[in-house]
């Protein structure tokens, strides 16, 4: 996933859709960081979209592939720091907070009314407005796919065979994964896959953990933003990822792509996952009897608890990063990339990972007609449709306090370490605890002060 390949454009010269519109100069390079690599997205990246923008625009093009949730932002990092940043990097508002806070992500507006022009409307427009005030109505990523966070995956089939339920409660999902775990019908699947990686997929889950316990980070005071991350909501969270650690493969071991691996590879029967993701993975492996039987529900809540939300639903998407040397080149492409014609087949290279962010996409007979949504009459589409109806409403959370400084804070990963800590390390819970408040806090004021958007 972290191979690079540049691929370089010769421009044609040639009147395309694009001539004379382009923002930078055309001897600037149009450089695109992205996680949206392996065989298929190489290959539709070579053969189709640098094509394509060839034929439209004399300048050239460097599509460099990063990895999942931290590699990319590593890099990123990097040519910030050289001073020659990409001109766009495909990520969630979540993972570009540092950027927002800094003022280095523009104003997209133009480029998605364009596409809405096309497509209708933005899902859940509003993750990809993250200011505030007079500036609230701004758009700072281009749409690519919807990810819905709070969905506990499990295999049917297993539970059927053991006469499991789908569980409401976190007694009754640790329950099912001791059941899973000592099962003799499955001696070689664990009942759960937890993750505590210090970056990435560990601080994904535990913030759906920690909704689901009735918290979370962040809390309006008054009209200002204040930190939360209370002990009454933390505390439980670390009590309950200890009961499921029993139950687990290594949980330092199990980022974004192990657990994919894991779940092909039958090695645990429940886990977290956005969308239905794993599905998709598991038919390009051969495993079309996972997939089919790889179904989704609400992430279980804490007995007693009254979350605020049941988990996060955010829009994937592109900013165009200010500073670089062609960011209207980055617009025009985006234009390209997410138009008429492409933005189906974009959708159909990953179409379990993303769900479309426009109903026009979604319900177009090309995207319905697909192949992968025929297997089993229907099967596949149908859970996407089913997240889409009966999981984001429970999700859709536009009222929870954000800020471009609260997104800062968010890209270090606290609550990531934090489970790393208590899972990986064997810190104390109560000391650990103690640790991300501090670190919190410290963050927030630095965020503050390096706020100039």
């Amino acid at each position: 996933m972290t191979r690079r390949r540049l691929l370089q454009g010769a421009g044609a010269g040639t009147a395309g859709l694009l001539a004379g519109c382009l923002g930078g100069d055309s001897g600037d390079e149009l450089h695109i960081l992205t996680d949206f690599s392996g065989d298929q997205w190489e290959a539709y990246w070579e053969d189709e979209l640098v094509p394509d923008w060839e034929d439209q625009s004399e300048v050239p093009i460097d599509v460099e592939y990063a990895g999942f949730h931290g590699t990319g932002e590593q890099r990123l990092a990097t040519l910030l720091q050289s001073g020659d940043p990409p001109e766009m990097y495909h990520a969630t508002t979540a993972e570009i907070g540092d950027l927002i806070n800094q003022g280095l992500t523009r104003n997209v507006d133009d480029v998605v009314d364009d596409l809405e022009d096309e497509w209708g409307d933005t899902l859940y427009k509003y993750t990809l407005q993250p200011m505030g005030g007079d500036q609230s109505d701004e758009t700072h990523s281009i749409p690519h796919g919807v990810y819905v966070g709070g969905c506990l995956n499990y295999r049917s089939d297993v539970y059927e065979a053991l006469g499991l339920e789908v569980p409401e409660t976190w007694d009754e999902l640790v329950e099912n994964a001791r059941i899973i775990d000592e099962s003799d019908e499955f001696e070689e699947m664990r009942g759960f896959g937890l993750s505590a990686t210090p970056a990435g997929k560990g601080g994904s889950d535990f913030s759906n953990w920690l909704y689901n316990s009735g918290g979370d980070v962040w809390q309006e005071n008054g009209g200002d933003i204040e930190l939360w991350f209370d002990e009454e909501h933390v505390m439980p969270v670390l009590d309950v990822l200890q009961e499921l650690a029993q139950y687990s493969p290594d949980p330092s071991s199990l980022n974004w792509q192990e657990t994919i691996e894991y779940w092909v590879a039958g090695r645990f029967g429940q886990c977290f996952m956005n969308n239905a993701w794993l599905c998709g993975p598991a038919m390009g492996a051969g495993a079309e009897e996972v997939a089919l039987a790889t179904d989704q529900a609400l992430i279980p809540t804490r007995e007693g608890a009254d979350p605020v939300t049941r988990g996060w639903v955010l829009v994937n998407g592109t900013p165009v990063i200010g500073g670089s040397s062609n960011p209207g080149a980055a617009e025009d492409f985006n234009r390209m990339m997410y138009g008429a014609d492409h933005h189906v087949d974009v959708s159909l290279i990953e179409p379990m990972r993303f769900i479309p962010p426009y109903e026009g996409v979604m319900e177009s007979d090309e995207y319905q007609n697909a192949e992968i949504f025929q297997v089993a009459d229907g099967a596949l589409l149908e859970k996407n449709q089913f997240i889409m109806d009966e999981i984001v409403p429970e999700l859709e959370s536009p009222e929870l306090p954000s800020s471009p400084e609260t997104l800062h804070v968010g890209t270090f990963d606290i609550d990531a370490q934090l489970a790393n800590r208590v899972l990986v390390e064997e810190q104390d819970p109560d000391d650990a605890y103690e640790w991300a408040v501090d670190r919190y806090e410290q963050r927030y004021e630095e965020a503050k002060q390096d706020a100039n958007y």
